[in-house]
């Protein structure tokens, strides 16, 4: 019995419902001739026309380009990145590397211009003045070890000059007294050395310069000792020739040199040099030594 019921039960399991014998039989009928005529000339027609315009009709419209462009985007920002450093650019950065360096080297040729005259400067104030030593007009010896401490302005010259060696001493006596005049009141010493050993004697020396200022330090010495000062300052002296026994001239450098506390030659002044303006430039050049000295006391302390 119960073998009976479960047969019956299987054929019923396995049994194939209604739906799916319509769909089979469905499948099973020929497909009519309508559904499956297909209009060729409409295919025809269509892709004539987009062979022509190059676009699909059914292409979406108004579809914005950057969508899902991800790739094109980075390969557009390094093409702008690439063309920063264009041609011009590199052009503009050369022009201005040029500037820079014809600027450099600029400085450098006026630093070191400046610095090869400093040295000739200092390699001629070394080969100007050093120790020397004549007679004063006491008839005493006298030269750079006494006198040191001061500031000279210093005259070589001759008593029987006509006309350049008084207008200079006036001149020399002028600077001083402009500077002794001052606010800042500058002591300097005017010295008279005589290029005329021979006819310029202490006496005749000492009345010269009491002509002039009482203040001028007169020197005279003998023709060794003369010609070793003068050549110790790079003076030229030449006896021109005698229209008599005691009648001649003596040719020589018409320049008044400024010789610092130390005894050191510290500037020179020609001719074609005015009272006023030589008084200003020493007096600028005092104030400058003073300034150094303190300097280097204050750097020592």
């Amino acid at each position: 019995m119960l073998s009976l019921r479960f047969a019956r039960s299987l054929v019923l399991r396995h049994q194939p419902t209604l739906a799916s014998w319509r769909y089979l039989s469905d499948a099973k009928k020929p497909p009519k001739d309508d559904e499956i005529k297909i209009d060729l000339s409409d295919i025809n027609e269509k892709l004539e026309k987009t062979l022509k315009s190059g676009k699909l009709e059914d292409e979406p419209a108004n579809v914005d380009p950057k969508f899902m462009s991800f790739s094109r985007e980075r390969e557009k920002a390094a093409h702008e990145r690439s063309h920063i450093f264009t041609w011009k650019s590199a052009l503009i950065t050369l022009a201005i590397g040029g500037t820079g360096l014809s600027w450099l080297f600029y400085m450098k040729k006026s630093r070191d211009a400046e610095m090869e005259k400093q040295q000739k400067v200092m390699a001629g104030k070394a080969r100007i003045g050093g120790e020397w030593e004549l007679m004063n007009t006491n008839g005493k010896l006298e030269g750079s070890k006494e006198l040191r401490g001061n500031w000279l302005l210093m005259y070589f010259g001759f008593t029987n000059c006509p006309d350049i060696c008084p207008d200079e001493i006036e001149k020399m006596v002028s600077v001083v007294g402009i500077l002794n005049e001052s606010d800042d009141k500058i002591p300097v010493v005017p010295v008279f050395i005589s290029v005329d050993p021979a006819r310029d004697t202490v006496d005749r020396v000492r009345e010269y310069c009491k002509e002039f200022s009482p203040l001028i330090r007169g020197f005279t010495g003998s023709k060794e000792q003369v010609d070793k000062v003068a050549k110790t300052f790079r003076v030229y002296h030449s006896q021109g020739p005698k229209t008599a026994a005691d009648d001649y001239i003596v040719d020589h450098t018409v320049i008044m040199y400024l010789i610092d506390p130390d005894g050191q030659f510290h500037d020179y002044y020609g001719q074609n040099r005015r009272a006023r303006e030589i008084a200003n430039i020493i007096k600028t050049k005092v104030l400058k030594y003073e300034l150094q000295n303190r300097k280097k006391k204050s750097s020592f302390f």
